[in-house]
């Protein structure tokens, strides 16, 4: 197999691990969607502590929009990889 896809495979199986997130939920995921939603400069996003808002929804969706993947406001294995920019 070649180094490439082997890469993409491994980068598969990572995003695969990752949770699924939603407006409510709490914790050290939530932090670093945060980070990344900051990191991509959503500025409604101003700190990497506190929940899955109404804030953090509407960012997450505003990156599945430019992502072109579902615009459902979850953070998934379609939603990942774009935040990641690894698709």
């Amino acid at each position: 197999m070649a180094p490439a896809a082997r890469l993409i495979d491994r980068t598969e199986d990572l995003v695969k691990k990752l949770p699924m997130l939603r407006k409510g939920d709490e914790g050290e995921h939530v932090q670093t969607l945060r980070a990344l939603l900051m990191a991509r400069s959503h500025p409604e996003v101003e700190t990497v502590d506190g929940p899955f808002d109404t804030t953090v929804e509407k960012a997450v969706r505003a990156v599945q929009a430019w992502g072109r993947v579902e615009v459902d406001g979850i953070v998934g294995p379609q939603t990942w990889p774009v935040l990641l920019r690894v698709h």
